[in-house]
């Protein structure tokens, strides 16, 4: 089973490729639950890794774009 600090990584990697990914699909991808999944970002946040969510059904978390921009902090 991945740990959770492999995870909030993996998660990270994840937000850096793509704009936004909803909760449902990391939750699959990384078989834990919708919460888990809430409370990571939670985690990354108070990590100063600017997450945000976007409501509605198109909606998930992604990353600030200038953070995308800069990766070198990874």
């Amino acid at each position: 089973m991945m740990k959770k600090i492999e995870r909030l990584i993996s998660i990270v990697m994840i937000l850096l490729q793509k704009e936004i990914v909803s909760a449902s699909e990391l939750s699959r991808l990384f078989n834990v639950s919708k919460r888990t999944i809430q409370r990571d970002m939670e985690s990354l946040s108070y990590a100063n890794i600017p997450v945000y969510a976007e409501y509605g059904p198109d909606g998930g978390y992604g990353l600030m774009n200038e953070y995308k921009f800069d990766k070198r902090l990874l």
